[in-house]
């Protein structure tokens, strides 16, 4: 077995109920630290691992599920696991509260109603043509340049922007929300997440106070004047909410993007076949997104109960990555090749159940359109440097930095 992933001494303190057997040195913010590619890393450590659930001392000692099936249960079961806790280590004392991002049934329906609004497939389809005319515009500023850094030229800029316009906040407040929304769900340390909890909030309180009472059509608006068993929501839980909606909005597919655009810069020959093919594009945005899944959730335990043939108990807290699920050998043979014919049922990357991400049609429109429009305009490009690759673990999964170049 991998060194990193041996069973621990007899040294390392782990509650009374967790058997000795199952316990592994095993970080999910970093499952690469001991070299190797950050996926691959979380496929060595499926393939490697005995059982289906496993506990890790790791950030406040969790459990971790290992196989794909049991990810799924996870995130469907709200009656056994719950997302007032979605990350490790479990906060103590009281959090800053997150609309339906933290919402148990049955409050859980009314919470996420404007998402499910202002996100519908008819609101994302009024704004494609907006967004592929950002696309273009961010596109075509650099490509005569014959080199950019994604992240900062693109990625950062097209979801950002256009999740910005949805809530109708500035454009020129971008950089900003961004750092504080990474660090809310990147940031391995409870302290520093809870700080841009609060910047976050500072910020967004005057503007749910300016829009309460108005007829606003944004999302913010929405929240400012949700009701909520038929009485408004006071405004530290419209502030929560509208911090999930930034969560939600100003990261995950930015991150996505630069994975995508580092995976093409490596591999010519497959990027060849989609450019010479565009029908093919929307299929390779589906396995795109299973072969690059981003997201680590965790859930709290409700009551002690039986899972995959393991004991827990009430408040211990268990991670399903999506990782585990979209990397599952069993579900999807040679998980790390990338196959655009690939036949896909059903993903993680977006959650899953109740609480799947509400964005997920807008994230893989903007993936398609970034797929279009930059190998129609930008069709042969490489990594600058390949010795600068970094993959930054968390919550969301993210590269800093990604520079690229082509001959103009």
């Amino acid at each position: 077995m991998n060194e990193a992933l041996r069973s621990l001494g007899s040294d390392v303190e782990c509650p009374a109920h967790v058997p000795r057997e199952r316990v592994f040195d095993f970080d999910i913010y970093a499952p690469h630290a001991r070299g190797g590619d950050y996926f691959e890393a979380w496929l060595r450590f499926r393939n490697e691992m005995p059982c289906p659930v496993i506990w890790t001392p790791r950030n406040g000692g969790h459990w971790v599920v290992t196989r794909g099936a049991q990810v799924l249960d996870v995130y469907a079961d709200a009656t056994r696991f719950s997302v007032d806790s979605f990350g490790v280590p479990r906060a103590a004392g009281v959090q800053q509260p997150l609309g339906a991002l933290i919402k148990d049934p049955p409050e859980h329906s009314q919470w996420r109603q404007f998402l499910n609004v202002g996100l519908s497939p008819r609101v994302v389809r009024e704004q494609e043509a907006a967004i592929r005319a950002r696309a273009i515009t961010l596109i075509e500023s650099f490509q005569q340049r014959g080199h950019c850094e994604v992240v900062r030229d693109f990625a950062d800029v097209l979801p950002l922007s256009v999740f910005l316009e949805l809530v109708g906040l500035p454009l020129a407040d971008r950089e900003m929300l961004a750092a504080w929304t990474a660090e809310t769900v990147r940031g391995a340390d409870v302290a520093a997440r809870q700080e841009a909890f609060q910047a976050l909030a500072a910020y967004l309180a005057p503007v749910l106070a300016a829009r309460r009472g108005g007829k606003g059509g944004d999302m913010l608006s929405a929240i400012a004047n949700l009701e909520v068993n038929g009485a408004l929501i006071p405004q530290d839980q419209a502030v929560g909410a509208a911090i999930h909606l930034c969560m939600a909005g100003l990261d995950t597919v930015a991150s996505l993007l630069v994975f995508v655009l580092a995976y093409l810069a490596q591999h010519p020959d497959e990027r060849h076949a989609l450019r010479d093919d565009p029908a093919r594009l929307p299929g390779a945005a589906t396995e795109f997104t299973r072969r690059f899944p981003i997201v680590v959730m965790s859930r709290r335990v409700r009551e002690d109960l039986e899972f995959a043939g393991t004991q827990l108990r009430r408040d211990d807290m268990i991670t399903a990555a999506t990782m585990i699920y979209n990397l599952d050998p069993e579900l999807f043979p040679e998980p790390l090749r990338f196959d655009p014919a690939r036949r896909t049922v059903r993903l993680a990357t977006f959650g899953h159940g109740i609480h799947r991400c509400p964005g997920a049609i807008l994230g893989r429109l903007e993936l398609v359109i970034t797929l279009q429009e930059w190998l129609k305009r930008i069709p042969d490009f490489e990594l600058a440097d390949a010795t600068a690759l970094h993959t930054h673990g968390g919550i969301v999964a993210s590269m800093p930095a990604l520079a690229l170049r082509w001959r103009v």
